[in-house]
């Protein structure tokens, strides 16, 4: 942590480092109480992974749930952009940005991207309190507030300012969590494969069951594809090697896949007929094993793993529609779709295809309380503090490919030996979980990055619900400007009364608890909604996301 020499730094109410979902939600929450706020974005864009490609949205089991300047702002204000007068779930990331930009200037916010904390040297801390973050936009300069929200999917902030902080995941036995820790017996197997000493398996651990590791659940890109006559054809990457689908290639026999339209086309998203890439079926555009130095890697280093997840994100594409070894009418098929020349138009990864990847799991805060597995079920669910309510059923992607046998691909890391989520029950999340612990920053919240255990974040990791409790930051932080208290030292109604002014659901009835929709959560990509897409009607089933 360093004290700024340069010249005096700009001075607002509350500095939020990331225009996340969660932190645009805090700055509109902000700017609603006569608060100054500058936003800092490590990436060139706002809106968050949204923005960036995850556009087939994560809602809640129950719908009811989301509520709050989250929904009425961000998600109707997307389907005010499409002229209709409901909340729209699936969109176009282009169309999201719009939104995200139309919100922060609403906002009044001061917005730098590219703008990375790198480590405490980025950050001022004195007497317990975070003081500024260092700017690099071509010259030496700071930005000093009084209150600061970490709203990024890396915890940057958080990290650098000293606050404690976990990645990976906790043994079985620090929360008593059943799922928990290093898990073989419940990884996902599948026979048939012709290798499984191939690209990117791993060598299976050496420890117990239940042990805690620095594992990291996946990432990927969440491609957008087109099939319209001006689309982008599938370039062949730097560094590609045909070999490294041998994978995949096995899953083409073994699933009698005809195209990449296998793996797409039941996720077209509305409207102009454009499609949502995931992972697909336990081999796909997941790159599990490559990920587990990000969440505390060098910002070099990070560069490095996302460039590894672009080459194969976009090999894997080029290799469906150009290799050889498959059918021609795999290729024809494949070869139907492309990038399209609207969305993404200065990637840094080329024309249409994403800015940023979708980092799933980073550092997690350990803060004045820490959510875990049991706080997700009956009866440990319901708390005195609640600042929203979620149910959302534990999603871990792979977090490692093993081999099993010659033969046998072993995908360790989902909690059920399934491609299916282990289910919650509807919960509140706690103030306590924004949080950071007493004698840790005491004018600092924490929306994505929150208190929880690996387990207990599984579910409440999605973007709505990120939005929700970034508004909740935002109120923490407006009631700690106020009193001029410790956020520790929050008062719970005023909080309550705070957040409900704008529609936040802290409670739900038990009407609404009847209404509950417990699906099979899948990891493959294939969504049975899409006659529904778009709309709330489509709950009945989510993807692993």
């Amino acid at each position: 942590m360093t004290t700024p020499t340069a010249s005096a730094p700009h001075h607002v109410d509350v500095v939020i480092y990331g225009a996340s979902l969660a932190g645009i939600m805090a700055a509109v929450r902000l700017s609603r109480r006569g608060h100054t706020v500058c936003v800092l974005e490590p990436t060139g864009h706002v809106g968050g992974v949204i923005a960036a490609g995850l556009v087939k949205t994560d809602i809640p089991n129950i719908i009811s749930a989301l509520g709050g300047l989250t929904l009425t702002e961000y998600f109707q204000g997307i389907g005010r952009a499409y002229g209709k007068d409901q909340a729209q779930y699936r969109f176009e990331p282009k169309v999201a940005e719009r939104v995200s930009r139309r919100l922060l200037d609403d906002a009044g916010a001061t917005v730098h991207l590219n703008s990375r904390i790198e480590g405490p040297r980025d950050v001022h801390v004195r007497g317990g309190r975070i003081r500024g973050v260092r700017l690099r936009d071509g010259r030496e300069h700071w930005v000093a507030g009084d209150f600061f929200i970490d709203a990024s999917y890396e915890g940057d902030l958080l990290a650098a300012a000293g606050v404690s902080y976990r990645t990976g995941r906790e043994g079985r036995d620090e929360y008593g969590e059943s799922h928990a820790g290093y898990l073989p017996e419940r990884a996902h197997r599948v026979d048939g494969f012709t290798s499984t000493q191939v690209y990117p398996v791993r060598p299976t651990p050496a420890l117990p069951s239940g042990s805690a590791d620095e594992a990291v659940q996946a990432y990927n890109f969440r491609g957008v594809l087109t099939t319209a006559a001006d689309r982008i054809p599938f370039t062949r990457p730097d560094g590609y090697d045909p070999a490294d689908y041998r994978l995949f290639a096995d899953l083409v026999r073994l699933r009698g896949m005809g195209g990449l339209d296998a793996v797409v086309t039941d996720t077209a998203l509305l409207p102009q007929e454009k499609y949502q890439t995931n992972q697909g079926p336990i081999v796909g555009f997941d790159l599990p094993g490559v990920n587990w130095d990000y969440p505390d890697g060098s910002w070099q280093r990070r560069d490095e793993i996302i460039a590894e997840h672009a080459r194969w994100h976009q090999g894997l594409l080029h290799w469906m529609t150009n290799d050889s070894s498959l059918p021609a009418t795999f290729r024809e098929r494949s070869a139907r779709f492309g990038y399209p020349p609207d969305e993404f138009v200065d990637s840094p990864y080329g024309q249409g295809f994403p800015h940023a990847l979708y980092v799933r799991e980073a550092r997690r805060m350990v803060g004045t309380y820490v959510l875990t597995e049991h706080d997700l079920l009956a009866p440990g669910n319901e708390k005195a503090t609640a600042v929203c309510c979620w149910k959302y059923g534990m999603d871990c992607h792979l977090t490692q490919y093993n081999g099993d046998g010659a033969h046998r691909l072993v995908g360790e890391g989902t909690l059920t030996g399934s491609t299916l989520n282990a289910a919650v029950d509807l919960y509140q999340l706690p103030a306590e979980s924004l949080i950071p612990r007493r004698g840790d920053a005491e004018n600092l919240a924490v929306a994505v990055c929150f208190s929880a255990s690996h387990i207990g974040y599984l579910s409440a990791r999605m973007e709505p619900n990120f939005g929700m409790l970034g508004e909740a930051c935002g109120e923490l932080a407006a009631q700690s400007l106020r009193t001029g208290r410790p956020v520790q030292d929050y008062d719970y109604p005023d909080l309550a009364a705070a957040l409900r002014e704008h529609g936040s659901v802290l409670q739900l009835s038990a009407d609404d608890l009847h209404s509950a929709i417990d699906y099979p959560d899948t990891l493959y990509v294939g969504d049975p909604t899409g006659a529904h897409a778009g709309t709330a009607e489509g709950t009945d089933r989510q993807s692993k996301e």
